[in-house]
Protein backbone atom coordinates (compact mmCIF):
# COMPACT_ATOMS: atom_id res chain seq x y z
CA UNK A 1 0.00 0.00 0.00
CA UNK A 2 2.97 2.75 0.97
CA UNK A 3 4.64 1.87 -2.49
CA UNK A 4 1.26 2.53 -4.30
CA UNK A 5 1.32 5.81 -2.42
CA UNK A 6 4.52 6.86 -2.65
CA UNK A 7 4.37 6.18 -6.39
CA UNK A 8 1.20 8.00 -6.75
CA UNK A 9 2.62 10.96 -5.32
CA UNK A 10 5.80 10.90 -7.18
CA UNK A 11 3.33 11.47 -10.13
CA UNK A 12 1.96 14.04 -9.12
CA UNK A 13 -1.44 12.44 -9.15
CA UNK A 14 -2.13 12.19 -5.30
CA UNK A 15 -3.13 15.71 -3.89
CA UNK A 16 -4.48 16.83 -0.07
CA UNK A 17 -7.70 18.25 -0.25
CA UNK A 18 -8.74 20.43 1.93
CA UNK A 19 -12.47 20.31 3.93
CA UNK A 20 -14.99 23.58 3.47
CA UNK A 21 -15.05 26.02 6.54
CA UNK A 22 -18.32 24.37 8.03
CA UNK A 23 -18.64 20.59 8.34
CA UNK A 24 -21.54 18.72 5.67
CA UNK A 25 -24.40 18.03 7.29
CA UNK A 26 -24.96 14.88 9.17
CA UNK A 27 -28.33 12.73 8.57
CA UNK A 28 -28.74 9.69 6.71
CA UNK A 29 -30.03 9.63 3.32
CA UNK A 30 -31.29 7.53 0.88
CA UNK A 31 -30.30 9.01 -2.76
CA UNK A 32 -32.48 7.17 -5.41
CA UNK A 33 -31.38 7.18 -8.96
CA UNK A 34 -33.75 9.97 -10.23
CA UNK A 35 -32.21 12.46 -7.78
CA UNK A 36 -28.80 11.32 -7.88
CA UNK A 37 -25.90 13.24 -9.38
CA UNK A 38 -23.26 11.06 -9.23
CA UNK A 39 -22.61 7.42 -8.28
CA UNK A 40 -19.08 5.97 -7.02
CA UNK A 41 -18.17 2.67 -6.82
CA UNK A 42 -21.35 1.28 -9.18
CA UNK A 43 -21.18 -2.34 -9.25
CA UNK A 44 -20.60 -2.22 -13.23
CA UNK A 45 -17.69 -0.31 -12.55
CA UNK A 46 -14.66 -0.41 -9.65
CA UNK A 47 -15.44 -0.57 -6.25
CA UNK A 48 -13.39 -1.21 -3.31
CA UNK A 49 -13.05 -0.28 0.68
CA UNK A 50 -10.45 -1.30 2.62
CA UNK A 51 -9.77 -0.54 6.63
CA UNK A 52 -6.59 -1.15 8.30
CA UNK A 53 -4.95 0.03 11.87
CA UNK A 54 -1.45 0.43 12.32
CA UNK A 55 1.26 2.29 14.05
CA UNK A 56 -0.03 5.47 15.27
CA UNK A 57 3.48 6.67 13.48
CA UNK A 58 2.28 5.78 9.99
CA UNK A 59 -0.86 7.85 10.26
CA UNK A 60 -0.98 11.67 9.14
CA UNK A 61 -3.41 12.28 11.44
CA UNK A 62 -6.37 14.41 9.52
CA UNK A 63 -5.13 14.10 5.91
CA UNK A 64 -7.50 13.52 3.76
CA UNK A 65 -5.94 12.28 0.31
CA UNK A 66 -7.47 12.28 -3.58
CA UNK A 67 -6.21 10.43 -6.83
CA UNK A 68 -8.47 11.39 -9.43
CA UNK A 69 -11.79 13.99 -9.90
CA UNK A 70 -13.32 15.54 -6.92
CA UNK A 71 -17.53 15.23 -6.43
CA UNK A 72 -17.37 19.10 -8.44
CA UNK A 73 -14.80 17.55 -10.86
CA UNK A 74 -15.92 14.46 -12.33
CA UNK A 75 -17.21 14.15 -15.65
CA UNK A 76 -20.35 11.49 -16.39
CA UNK A 77 -22.64 10.28 -13.72
CA UNK A 78 -20.16 7.09 -12.81
CA UNK A 79 -16.73 7.01 -11.68
CA UNK A 80 -15.01 4.38 -10.37
CA UNK A 81 -14.42 4.25 -6.36
CA UNK A 82 -11.72 3.31 -3.64
CA UNK A 83 -11.75 3.80 -0.33
CA UNK A 84 -9.07 3.39 2.26
CA UNK A 85 -9.62 4.53 5.94
CA UNK A 86 -6.25 3.88 8.12
CA UNK A 87 -6.31 4.24 12.32
CA UNK A 88 -3.93 4.33 14.59
CA UNK A 89 -3.79 3.86 18.26
CA UNK A 90 -3.20 1.63 21.34
CA UNK A 91 -5.57 -1.42 21.15
CA UNK A 92 -5.70 -4.02 24.38
CA UNK A 93 -8.39 -5.77 22.62
CA UNK A 94 -7.67 -6.51 18.93
CA UNK A 95 -11.12 -8.00 18.59
CA UNK A 96 -13.78 -5.67 19.77
CA UNK A 97 -11.45 -2.57 18.22
CA UNK A 98 -12.06 -3.60 14.75
CA UNK A 99 -15.78 -3.90 15.29
CA UNK A 100 -15.66 -0.47 17.04
CA UNK A 101 -14.01 1.16 14.21
CA UNK A 102 -15.73 -0.71 11.41
CA UNK A 103 -19.20 0.49 12.96
CA UNK A 104 -17.82 3.89 13.14
CA UNK A 105 -17.43 4.03 9.60
CA UNK A 106 -21.00 2.71 8.42
CA UNK A 107 -22.61 4.75 11.20
CA UNK A 108 -20.99 7.94 9.62
CA UNK A 109 -24.11 9.31 7.42
CA UNK A 110 -23.91 12.82 5.75
CA UNK A 111 -27.11 14.65 4.11
CA UNK A 112 -27.55 13.77 0.05
CA UNK A 113 -25.18 11.34 0.27
CA UNK A 114 -25.95 7.23 0.74
CA UNK A 115 -23.58 4.30 0.85
CA UNK A 116 -24.22 0.59 0.47
CA UNK A 117 -21.42 -1.62 1.26
CA UNK A 118 -21.07 -5.05 1.26
CA UNK A 119 -17.94 -6.25 4.06
CA UNK A 120 -17.75 -9.78 2.76
CA UNK A 121 -16.37 -7.91 -0.84
CA UNK A 122 -15.04 -5.07 0.21
CA UNK A 123 -17.06 -2.97 -2.08
CA UNK A 124 -18.71 0.30 -1.12
CA UNK A 125 -20.90 1.52 -3.96
CA UNK A 126 -22.18 5.95 -3.71
CA UNK A 127 -24.91 8.04 -4.38
CA UNK A 128 -24.08 11.57 -4.34
CA UNK A 129 -27.55 13.63 -4.58
CA UNK A 130 -27.77 16.10 -7.72
CA UNK A 131 -28.43 18.61 -4.87
CA UNK A 132 -25.63 17.71 -2.64
CA UNK A 133 -22.89 18.15 -5.40
CA UNK A 134 -24.24 21.54 -6.68
CA UNK A 135 -24.07 22.71 -3.11
CA UNK A 136 -20.36 21.99 -3.11
CA UNK A 137 -20.10 18.57 -1.65
CA UNK A 138 -16.87 17.16 -1.57
CA UNK A 139 -14.63 13.87 -0.71
CA UNK A 140 -13.14 16.16 1.23
CA UNK A 141 -16.49 16.54 3.31
CA UNK A 142 -16.84 12.82 3.55
CA UNK A 143 -13.33 11.80 4.87
CA UNK A 144 -13.28 14.75 7.66
CA UNK A 145 -16.51 13.04 8.65
CA UNK A 146 -15.16 9.64 8.71
CA UNK A 147 -12.49 10.79 10.29
CA UNK A 148 -14.57 12.57 13.30
CA UNK A 149 -16.37 9.66 13.85
CA UNK A 150 -13.32 7.26 13.75
CA UNK A 151 -12.09 9.85 16.60
CA UNK A 152 -15.41 8.81 18.57
CA UNK A 153 -13.98 5.09 19.49
CA UNK A 154 -11.97 5.05 21.99
CA UNK A 155 -8.50 3.57 21.55
CA UNK A 156 -8.18 5.55 18.36
CA UNK A 157 -5.86 8.92 18.49
CA UNK A 158 -5.27 9.53 14.90
CA UNK A 159 -7.35 8.55 11.47
CA UNK A 160 -6.64 9.41 7.88
CA UNK A 161 -8.74 8.73 4.57
CA UNK A 162 -7.29 8.41 1.08
CA UNK A 163 -9.93 8.13 -1.75
CA UNK A 164 -9.34 6.79 -5.51
CA UNK A 165 -11.42 7.58 -8.82
CA UNK A 166 -9.39 8.15 -11.21
CA UNK A 167 -9.87 4.94 -13.04
CA UNK A 168 -10.49 1.35 -12.86
CA UNK A 169 -6.66 0.19 -12.79
CA UNK A 170 -6.04 2.04 -9.99
CA UNK A 171 -8.75 0.88 -8.20
CA UNK A 172 -8.01 -2.42 -9.29
CA UNK A 173 -4.33 -1.94 -7.98
CA UNK A 174 -5.84 -1.73 -4.64
CA UNK A 175 -7.41 -4.93 -4.55
CA UNK A 176 -3.85 -7.14 -3.68
CA UNK A 177 -3.61 -4.82 -0.49
CA UNK A 178 -7.24 -5.03 0.47
CA UNK A 179 -6.92 -9.10 0.61
CA UNK A 180 -3.66 -8.65 2.47
CA UNK A 181 -5.70 -6.67 5.53
CA UNK A 182 -8.76 -8.72 5.09
CA UNK A 183 -6.50 -11.93 5.47
CA UNK A 184 -5.03 -10.24 8.32
CA UNK A 185 -8.19 -9.68 10.35
CA UNK A 186 -9.49 -12.99 9.19
CA UNK A 187 -6.96 -14.31 11.00
CA UNK A 188 -7.38 -11.96 14.16
CA UNK A 189 -10.93 -12.62 14.44
CA UNK A 190 -11.02 -16.22 14.46
CA UNK A 191 -8.30 -16.39 17.05
CA UNK A 192 -10.50 -14.27 19.42
CA UNK A 193 -13.28 -16.42 18.60
CA UNK A 194 -12.77 -19.88 18.26
CA UNK A 195 -9.66 -19.73 20.87
CA UNK A 196 -7.88 -22.57 19.11
CA UNK A 197 -4.28 -21.91 18.47
CA UNK A 198 -3.48 -25.20 16.78
CA UNK A 199 -1.38 -23.56 14.13
CA UNK A 200 -0.67 -26.31 12.49
CA UNK A 201 -4.19 -26.89 10.96
CA UNK A 202 -4.90 -23.80 10.63
CA UNK A 203 -5.81 -21.82 7.31
CA UNK A 204 -4.39 -18.75 8.14
CA UNK A 205 -1.07 -20.40 9.37
CA UNK A 206 0.25 -18.60 6.38
CA UNK A 207 -0.42 -15.29 7.49
CA UNK A 208 0.23 -15.74 10.98
CA UNK A 209 3.79 -16.56 9.96
CA UNK A 210 4.61 -13.85 8.00
CA UNK A 211 2.60 -11.31 10.80
CA UNK A 212 4.96 -10.56 13.88
CA UNK A 213 1.68 -8.49 15.21
CA UNK A 214 -0.22 -11.78 15.05
CA UNK A 215 2.00 -14.09 16.54
CA UNK A 216 1.34 -11.92 19.53
CA UNK A 217 -1.72 -12.07 19.56
CA UNK A 218 -1.60 -15.49 19.24
CA UNK A 219 0.57 -16.29 21.90
CA UNK A 220 -1.08 -13.34 24.17
CA UNK A 221 -4.61 -15.00 24.03
CA UNK A 222 -2.81 -18.30 24.31
CA UNK A 223 -1.43 -16.71 27.68
CA UNK A 224 2.32 -17.24 26.91
CA UNK A 225 2.89 -13.58 27.30
CA UNK A 226 1.81 -10.18 28.32
CA UNK A 227 -0.67 -8.12 26.32
CA UNK A 228 0.58 -5.97 23.37
CA UNK A 229 -1.02 -3.52 21.35
CA UNK A 230 -1.48 -4.83 17.23
CA UNK A 231 0.05 -2.54 15.03
CA UNK A 232 -1.59 -4.26 11.38
CA UNK A 233 -0.28 -1.68 9.01
CA UNK A 234 2.81 -4.39 8.54
CA UNK A 235 1.72 -7.33 6.52
CA UNK A 236 -1.43 -5.96 5.18
CA UNK A 237 -0.62 -5.55 1.69
CA UNK A 238 1.69 -2.46 1.54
Amino acid sequence: MKALIEEWSGEGRLRTLEPGASPWPRGYSLVLQEDTGLELGNPSGASLSILAWGEPSEVCDGRVSLVGPDVAEAGGGSIPFGQVVLVGGEFDNEYDSFRDIRDAVYDTHLDGFSVRTLPSRQTVWCRVSTEAREGGFSLADLGAALIEELKTVEPVSCAEVLFVTSERDDVERLAEPARGAQRVIEAMMKMYQEANFDCETCEYKEVCDSVMDLKKIRDRLAGTIPPSPLREGRGGGE
